[in-house]
């Protein structure tokens, strides 16, 4: 091509040889730079969609003869206006990349993005049950509930568990699943149906990031006592003078209460059994009343002595924290590490691994409860676990246990069911999957009952004691009742070792949904990380397992307490009432059913359920959590465990950190309303709608929301854009035919 021909201003798009073979819809005559004119930019991605349907049968046919681009000299001078349009022939009709859809112009937020295409999703059928069945039946469902339903009543405490079950559990657990699988985004961004209360996803990823770092401690203890069990005897069978107490006791026969019915005996009225002895007087020979005995010297069990002073080697206070305890930092550290294993892939490698350690537990359970329930005294222990006493039914405490448990084993308003329910395909039945996990743990909650009251009733038999007097809440009961229980028994290290694996697949079920609430919140606030996921989870690991450090020192115990107790409390139970009127009230609860209906159709069934989510989201379920918290602050105080009174300042630590769940939650609607009244200066009802890019996350899936007012603009897009394919088909084909 000569130089003239560069030099010239003339800039012809395409010169043929056979002018009858190109097409007149790629002369530059027949071009239109509307963009140039001040258009928007419709225009411009027009001339995309144009060179797209057309490409494929002009440029890649073999019978197409492509001819070179004359461009302008660019040492000449040109105007801009002569620069742009020069980039715009360059790109739109020689760079096959726009045409295949690469490149997209900058501005405002483009809603067809196909970015998040990749989007991990469960690659097995039952990955996501499990995973939610996993999270849901944690220690707390186990252990927790026996304790609870023995202490408020015993089987009449299921009445109010029930009632809650139902107008509590399971509608949280509906909606919290279904604004996850939704959006396809996890708690930090999920809530765009009303920006102003977007603050609830960080108040959901504090309470996690809280309850990752102390509840890990707990599958550290479980994997010390997992190491020791593969001994013979038990080390907490018998007292041991390096760790026990002076009232460790580990013999429970004949010499824990003498008979006294000898010639030459006394029985006094204070329960001991003294031998005459000549001239010298009497001499004490034993106890022979149980009662008395205990009142005066109550017995220590050397598994309680072997955790305390062996395991925790716990301090008497708080006020002395000792020293570190390097074995519990060891399991520690090995707690963190297989966590990372098991999760550093994402929902691939995390979904597989909860097919055992969600189904083992229930194997154990069986186990246990086949053999429990052949034990001496085991009757008694399961009497006193279902014995009714319906003036408990009277006591507000009573109900209020009832619905703290239902809420904390369901695992509702911790962000954990948003983030698993973000992964599901966007037609997965949440209805069912809903009211069979729910159903499941509260099954599961009630027959583990059975199985730790038949060994507890065997312990009391063994130990000449009430039930009431060895049964114990929490970790008493992981850690001390039951190890020692099994201690009784024939082949003792194979009883402890599976019922510790299950304690740690209990724990680490949990522990995996409740991290990666916290991973997935990070990558879908900040994008970029996604591509170091991995480092980000070790970032993680690491970072907790440092903080952890504190709770192996020797008064960690009590620091664990003090999580235990103010990082789930009533500031929890707020945010699931804030999650109720978000729903319910400020997006709507008919808005809400017509998005799950996109996701699930209608079923009859679901017809008939609406009344009952109605009536949950937007009256039983917030006036009866607001009622708990209030009342949980009304009836505060100060935290105590045993005959230990925790000081002043240890608190005030919980409430900070009670307050500090809430400040995303509080510092976010501060936020929005300065950045309303004094910085863009909008409509305070901006703050209560929907954000432009509310709603599902794939393209796809937002072509078929065709009732949300947000994409109303989007929706005619999408047609002007096949409207304009059709007229250019229908243009391209009739120049082809002539």
């Amino acid at each position: 091509m000569s130089d003239e021909q560069t030099g010239s201003n003339e800039n012809p798009v395409y010169q043929s040889e056979t002018r009858s073979k190109t097409p007149s819809i790629l002369n530059s005559s027949s071009l239109s730079f509307d963009v140039l004119n001040g258009n928007n930019a419709r225009s411009l991605k027009t001339r995309y969609e144009a060179k797209s349907s057309c490409s494929n049968s002009l440029y890649g046919s073999k019978a197409t003869v492509q001819t070179p681009v004359t461009i302008a000299n660019p040492k000449s001078t040109i105007r801009t206006s002569q620069r742009v349009k020069k980039f715009i022939l360059n790109k739109v009709f020689t760079d096959t990349a726009y045409a295949d859809g690469e490149y997209e112009p900058k501005g405002e937020i483009d809603l067809t993005s196909r970015t998040d295409e990749d989007r991990d999703t469960w690659s097995g059928r039952f990955d996501f049950f499990l995973s939610c069945l996993g999270y849901a039946v944690g220690l707390g469902a186990v252990w927790r509930f026996p304790y609870l339903c023995y202490k408020n009543g015993g089987g009449v405490f299921l009445i109010p568990y029930l009632i809650f079950l139902f107008f509590v559990g399971i509608p949280l657990f509906y909606l919290e699943l279904n604004i996850g699988q939704f959006t396809s985004q996890g708690p930090i961004s999920c809530w765009k149906m009303a920006p102003i209360f977007k603050g609830l996803g960080i108040s959901m990823n504090v309470s996690s990031f809280y309850f990752c770092l102390y509840y890990n401690m707990i599958i550290a203890y479980s994997l010390y006592f997992l190491y020791n069990s593969f001994q013979s005897p038990l080390p907490w069978s018998k007292c041991n003078f390096s760790w026990s107490s002076p009232n460790c006791t580990d013999d429970f026969g004949e010499s824990f209460v003498v008979k006294c019915n000898q010639p030459d005996v006394y029985k006094d009225d204070n329960g001991l059994c003294y031998n005459y002895s000549g001239p010298a007087g009497k001499s004490p020979i034993g106890w022979w009343n149980v009662q008395k005995r205990l009142e005066f010297k109550k017995p220590v069990l050397p598994s309680q002595d072997y955790f305390n002073n062996y395991i925790l080697q716990k301090t008497p206070g708080l006020e002395n924290s000792g020293t570190l305890v390097w074995q519990l930092a060891l399991c520690l550290g090995i707690a963190w590490i297989i966590v990372f294993l098991c999760i550093f892939k994402g929902i691939k490698s995390s979904g597989k691994v909860v097919y055992f350690t969600s189904l083992f537990p229930y194997v154990v359970l069986l186990i246990l409860g086949i053999n429990g329930w052949t034990l001496p005294g085991a009757g008694i222990g399961i009497e006193f676990y279902l014995k009714p006493d319906f003036n408990k039914l009277l006591e507000i405490s009573v109900w209020f246990d009832a619905a703290v448990q239902i809420f904390f084993t369901m695992s509702t308003s911790y962000g954990g069911l948003i983030t698993l329910a973000s992964y599901n395909k966007f037609n997965q039945n949440t209805l069912r999957d809903t009211f069979v996990i729910t159903i499941s743990n509260a099954l599961t909650a009630i027959f583990a009952g059975f199985v730790v009251f038949s060994y507890i009733g065997y312990l009391a038999d063994v130990t000449q004691q009430q039930v009431k007097d060895v049964v114990s809440s929490g970790s008493g009961l992981s850690f001390i009742v039951f190890p020692f229980a099994v201690t009784q028994l024939a082949g003792a290290p194979f009883w402890s070792v599976i019922f510790f694996i299950m304690m740690l697949t209990l724990g680490l079920d949990s522990q995996f949904a409740t991290l990666e609430t916290v991973i997935t919140s990070i990558c879908d606030g900040v994008p970029r990380v996604k591509k170091y996921k991995k480092l980000l989870i070790a970032f993680l690991c690491t970072i907790m397992y440092l903080l952890g450090l504190t709770y192996c020192t020797q008064g960690g115990q009590y620091w664990i307490e003090i999580m235990d107790r103010f990082s789930s409390g009533w500031a929890v139970l707020l945010i699931g009432t804030l999650e109720c009127i978000c729903i319910g009230w400020v997006y709507g609860y008919k808005n809400f059913q017509k998005d799950i209906s996109m996701m699930i159709g209608k079923s009859c069934f679901d017809r008939c359920l609406s009344w009952y989510w109605a009536l949950s989201w937007k009256l039983i379920s917030p006036i009866l959590l607001f009622g708990l918290a209030i009342f949980s602050i009304v009836e505060y105080k100060p935290l105590q465990t045993d005959d230990y009174v925790f000081p002043e300042w240890a608190n005030w630590i919980g409430h900070l950190m009670t307050a500090s769940i809430l400040s995303g939650t509080v510092g976010w609607v501060i936020y929005m309303l300065i950045d309303a009244c004094c910085i863009n200066k909008r409509s305070l009802r901006t703050l209560f709608k929907p954000e432009r890019d509310w709603g599902p996350l794939l393209f796809k899936h937002k072509q078929l929301a065709k009732h949300l007012e947000n994409l109303k603009h989007l929706h005619k897009m999408e047609s002007e854009k096949k409207e304009h394919h059709h007229k250019v088909e229908s243009h391209v084909n009739a120049v082809m035919v002539a």
